[in-house]
């Protein structure tokens, strides 16, 4: 048996640790069988062991092995046989200085050396899962771009109420050519205090809109005008904009700008 698409050996590799004797089989070549303890030997290993032990210790290949589960009724014990494979996973750690690597020591230079022997000849992860698994490297292509759209989104949300951004996106792929200042960020809420309407925050960055439902305010207009601000009348395409508005005892009424 294998796991996650790894492959059984065909053939027994080392030294037999039981010898199965031979008889004439019906085709009329030689195959192995089972008898008296070997046989008792067989069926107590197989269930709690892997094939490739199997084999090895029995001197057998695959196909006898599978001959021999099928004419003794056998079944693997899957929680063994985890707990099997979780010892030669650890044994090999151990010994290829993974757990070493953890613990803040070095792999060999052998292995960084390898590694970027392999890397220069072209190899990468995902090079190597469209090949082998297209259908795993669609999905997470896909994944990886729903992720990104969402990033980006967010982004674009922070930098619009004048926030910082969280990442290294750049501002002009974010459709922003830098952010609100401090005092901006002041105006523009107060602005929405007000009842005063948010523009694009990409192409109507520095424009407000009024309404009927606006508490305009003389010197609070006068001011902001000064500072590169414009005071607009609402267009009526405009009139089923999703805005950021406050009441006087009620938090923002919608969070899309």
């Amino acid at each position: 048996m294998s796991f996650n698409n790894t492959k059984t050996p065909r053939k027994p590799t080392g030294k037999a640790k039981y010898q199965l004797p031979m008889r004439p089989g019906k085709s009329g070549t030689k195959e192995f069988y089972l008898e008296g303890e070997l046989k008792d030997k067989f069926c107590k290993l197989f269930p709690i062991h892997s094939n490739r032990r199997i084999m090895q210790w029995f001197g057998i290949s695959h196909s006898t092995c599978q001959r021999f589960k099928k004419e003794l009724g056998l079944q693997k014990n899957m929680d063994a046989i985890r707990r099997e494979q979780a010892r030669d996973t650890k044994k090999t750690c151990e010994e290829n200085g993974y757990y070493a690597s953890k613990r803040g020591k070095r792999l060999p230079e052998a292995c960084y050396e390898a590694s970027r022997k392999k890397y220069k000849e072209g190899y990468h992860p995902l090079k190597v899962m469209k090949e082998n698994e297209p259908r795993r490297y669609k999905r997470f292509v896909k994944k990886q771009r729903e992720y990104r759209i969402e990033l980006e989104r967010k982004e674009r949300r922070r930098i619009a109420l004048g926030l910082t951004p969280t990442t290294n996106i750049p501002l002009n792929h974010l459709g922003a050519c830098r952010l609100y200042s401090r005092q901006e960020v002041h105006y523009r809420y107060y602005a929405r205090r007000y009842g005063y309407i948010t523009g694009d925050p990409v192409t109507e960055r520095y424009i407000l809109y009024y309404d009927n439902e606006t508490d305009r305010r003389a010197i609070f207009e006068r001011n902001i005008t000064k500072k590169g601000f414009e005071i607009l009348p609402l267009p009526k395409e405009k009139t089923n904009l999703s805005v950021m508005r406050y009441s006087n005892n009620e938090p923002l009424k919608a969070v899309m700008l």
